[in-house]
C-alpha cells in the first residue's frame, strides 16, 4: 500500500507523463477503493494522455468523484495546446466519410464552456449504491452535496448565461464534438455552421460534418 501511495505522489507531479502502465496501477487502485477521489482524476488524465476511448466515460466519474471541477478542468487541461484550431480536422482528413465518435474530448485550457456543456449536457450515471458498506455510501452522498453546495466553477446559473452569449470565442471544434457525443444534433449542427463563419478556410469540413450528422436521421 505504501508502494502504490508512492506512485500516486509522483504521478500527480508528473500528469502528463502518466503511461499505460500507470493506467493500470490506478484501474487497480480504483477496482478497491472506487471513491478515490486523486485516483479517479489520474486515470482521466491518464487515459487522455494514452488517447484511449475510455477517457470520455471517465472523465465523467472524475468529475462525480472530484470536490473541484476546476481543478479537474486545470490537471486535465495541463499542457494542452491553448488554440483551439488545434482541435480542427487537418485537410488531409477532409475526405473522411464518417463521423468520428468516442474519440477523446481534449479540451484546452480556452474551453471553459465546452468542458462545461459536457458536464452539464451529459446524463451521469448514479454511483452504484448495491455495495453494504453503508458508511462508506453515506460519505460519498455527503461529499457529492458539499461539491454542489460549494462548486463555483460551474454553477448552472453560470453554464445558462454563457449559453445565450453570442461569443464565437466560445464556439470550438471541440465544443461541437461535445454536442454530438450527446446526440444534441440540432445543437451540433448550429455549433459547425457558427464555425464555419469562424473558420473559413475549413468551411468544406465542417459543412461535410452537418451532412453526416443530418444522415443519421435522428429527431
Amino acid at each position: 500500500m505504501v508502494i502504490k501511495k508512492l506512485n500516486l505522489i509522483k504521478l500527480s507531479r508528473n500528469l502528463n507523463h502518466i503511461n499505460k502502465e500507470d493506467v493500470i496501477l490506478l484501474d487497480n487502485i480504483i477496482s478497491k477503493f472506487p471513491f478515490f477521489q486523486n485516483a479517479q482524476i489520474l486515470l482521466a488524465k491518464g487515459l487522455l494522455n494514452i488517447d484511449s476511448i475510455r477517457y470520455n466515460r471517465q472523465l465523467k466519474k472524475a468529475a462525480v468523484h472530484s470536490y473541484s471541477r476546476k481543478k479537474l478542468f486545470d490537471i486535465i487541461t495541463s499542457n494542452n495546446v491553448t488554440n483551439d484550431q488545434s482541435n480542427i480536422i487537418s485537410s488531409s482528413d477532409l475526405s473522411k466519410k464518417n463521423i468520428e465518435i468516442n474519440k477523446p474530448l481534449n479540451f484546452d485550457k480556452n474551453e471553459n464552456h465546452s468542458f462545461s456543456e459536457w458536464l452539464n449536457v451529459v446524463s451521469i450515471k448514479k454511483i452504484d449504491r448495491s455495495d453494504k458498506n453503508l458508511v462508506a455510501n453515506f460519505l460519498q452522498k455527503e461529499s457529492l452535496n458539499l461539491k454542489q453546495k460549494k462548486e463555483t466553477f460551474f454553477k448552472a446559473t453560470d453554464v445558462a448565461r454563457l449559453s445565450i452569449i453570442e461569443d464565437t470565442n466560445l464556439v470550438t471544434p471541440t465544443l461541437a464534438r461535445v454536442y454530438l457525443e450527446q446526440e444534441y444534433y440540432e445543437k451540433a449542427i448550429s455549433t459547425y455552421k457558427k464555425l464555419i463563419l469562424k473558420y473559413p478556410k475549413k468551411s468544406s469540413f465542417f459543412a461535410g460534418q452537418i451532412k453526416l450528422i443530418r444522415k443519421l436521421n435522428i429527431k
